[in-house]
């Protein structure tokens, strides 16, 4: 269910990258994104178990937590990495999100850092790193502002699954998405300027691909994800998992916009891929602790 949530995450830069076609700021992209699976969502929830919208106080302070960092806070420095660096350069740094799950997950978790779960976590960095710049150093440009937004792009998206750990035993995971989507929803309002779309008399395939990136790229690939957690799967290792992402959205680049994939870009890819078969075996060598 991770592996499958992170698929589906795959697919947002090819979404992204043809709703661009039709002079859309990332902004409105990002606020209808979130309309959209918010909405659906809730509305099933609505008319099938009207229950799963009870939440307590402290479920309230969870999600809305959720909603700051997963959501707002992760998008502006996100795209502000963008903007003060390149693509490259932001989603390598995007893919700091598990060195940041294991740390926190030893923290909080009591999740050991095994021989196993090391060697894949650098794997993974390493695979990342290739399969984003194609093992270039020159397509990054650095600063120091740009590299704090990147890593505060990879801390925030980790907060994910770090605080969906936290509360998936007491709530449904359906639960979860739709309040921490709403939060999202309401406190990027004032940065995203809505009704600007409304101006550009979009065709009706436009609003069916919005829709299908906000139900299938957002609200199923987070409700895969977290029902993955709520197994038991460690979040270390599940953060490892996770960047099958960055994979997908390569290899769907290569397939649709014929964007470059060999060399050292196809080493990372299989470097991350590996990275996540050698994590399934974590439980066989014993961990120090």
């Amino acid at each position: 269910m991770v592996a499958a949530g992170a698929t589906l995450w795959g697919t947002v830069g090819i979404q992204v990258q043809t709703l661009f076609n039709y002079n859309l700021s990332l902004q409105s992209i990002v606020f209808w994104r979130l309309f959209f699976a918010f909405a659906i969502l809730f509305s099933f929830i609505f008319f099938t178990n009207k229950k799963r919208l009870i939440i307590d106080k402290k479920g309230i302070i969870y999600l809305a937590a959720m909603g700051l960092f997963s959501q707002l806070l992760f998008n502006l420095f996100y795209f502000s990495c963008i903007q003060k660096t390149t693509v490259a350069t932001a989603v390598t740094l995007l893919y700091s999100a598990p060195i940041f799950i294991a740390v926190m997950a030893r923290i909080f978790y009591k999740e050991l850092f095994t021989p196993i779960k090391t060697a894949a976590l650098v794997l993974c960095m390493g695979g990342c790193f290739f399969a984003a710049t194609g093992g270039s150093i020159a397509v990054l440009k650095l600063n120091l502002i740009g590299v704090l937004m990147g890593l505060g792009a990879g801390f925030t998206f980790s907060l994910v699954t770090i605080i969906s750990k936290a509360i998936i035993r007491k709530y449904h995971q359906l639960t979860i998405i739709v309040y921490a989507l709403g939060f999202g929803l309401l406190f990027y309002l004032p940065f995203s300027h809505p009704l600007i779309i409304f101006q550009k008399s979009l065709p009706l395939e436009v609003w069916l691909l919005i829709s299908f990136f906000g139900v299938i790229s957002t609200a199923i690939a987070y409700g895969l994800y977290i029902t993955g957690i709520s197994y038991g799967i460690e979040v270390s290792r599940a953060g490892i998992i996770s960047t099958l992402e960055l994979v997908v959205g390569v290899v769907l680049s290569y397939l649709i916009f014929k964007e470059a994939l060999w060399g050292w870009k196809l080493a990372g890819i299989l470097m991350v891929v590996f990275s996540v078969v050698i994590v399934q075996m974590d439980k066989i060598l014993p961990a120090k602790k």
